[in-house]
């Protein structure tokens, strides 16, 4: 199971240190913070965060990297599960998997949630009501561009301004930090697993989410948009028997527990 960072046990675990971080919210300290990181005077960083996140960069190691965020964002080729009715983790993540209730709520981390808090949207409660819902939590170190699972008609992108907590366990248990980030969300009309809500979550630091696409088909495995300069989410509801997951998924999920996935890996069937 991940662990907390230290700074991140003392922002959100001690009252002081949540007194510094309701401060640094109210005056902005994470939009000032992502101007220096898309400066090239951050590239002096990016060595110190590979050797802590133990990164290998082998693939990027001729690349001049214009600044931190730039170095964060970089892209890859990526290999996934080609089969129609296979679903693919949209990133490299720790993914975490909850039942939707007859009344659209589910309990994620102490929290009970309900997907109008997600999508500000009413309508859509009783779409996804009786599915799942599956969170893919992202970590500093991960790969942070993310792909459509499926083939699909891509809809309109909804953005909710909001605050920027950090996506790590702590937090997440101290507050209600999918609702109240920073969020885009829009509608997969797919192929294979029927109508699914992708909601992109921002933490702390995290300059934009950057979606490509709205309001046209999509392939599987192309590129949905990528995260700016830290540790993130992405939320997929499905409706009632659309997915069946992988044993070893539900097994290593059981109770709220996390399972580390990679980028277009097979998590699941077509139900």
């Amino acid at each position: 199971m991940p662990q907390n960072d230290k700074s991140v046990q003392f922002l959100y675990g001690t009252k002081f240190g949540r007194a510094i971080l309701s401060v640094a919210l109210a005056v902005k300290v994470p939009a000032l913070l992502g101007v220096f990181l898309r400066s090239p005077f951050s590239k002096f960083y990016i060595k110190k965060f590979v050797k802590k996140n133990n990164i290998d960069i082998t693939p990027w190691k001729d690349v001049k990297f214009r600044s931190f965020n730039d170095f964060f964002t970089r892209k890859k080729d990526i290999s996934f599960h080609s089969e129609p009715s296979s679903l693919i983790s949209p990133a490299d993540s720790f993914l975490s998997v909850y039942p939707i209730k007859e009344d659209s709520t589910f309990f994620i981390k102490g929290s009970d949630y309900t997907i109008s808090d997600f999508l500000q949207n009413t309508k859509l409660e009783q779409k996804f009501a009786e599915g799942v819902c599956l969170v893919f939590r992202l970590c500093a170190s991960d790969y942070h561009r993310y792909c459509y699972i499926d083939n699909c008609h891509v809809e309109e992108n909804h953005f909710i301004p909001g605050k920027l907590y950090s996506v790590q366990p702590l937090p997440c248990e101290k507050y209600r930090v999918y609702t109240k980030n920073r969020r885009s969300w829009n509608i997969l009309n797919t192929e294979n697993f029927g109508t699914v809500a992708q909601i992109e979550v921002g933490a702390f630091s995290v300059g934009g989410i950057k979606n490509h696409h709205e309001n046209c088909d999509v392939k599987k495995g192309d590129e949905k948009g990528y995260f700016d300069l830290h540790g993130s989410t992405i939320v997929l509801l499905f409706e009632k028997n659309k997915i069946k997951l992988l044993p070893e998924v539900l097994e290593n999920t059981a109770g709220g527990k996390e399972f580390k996935v990679n980028i277009g890996c097979s998590i699941g069937t077509k139900y």
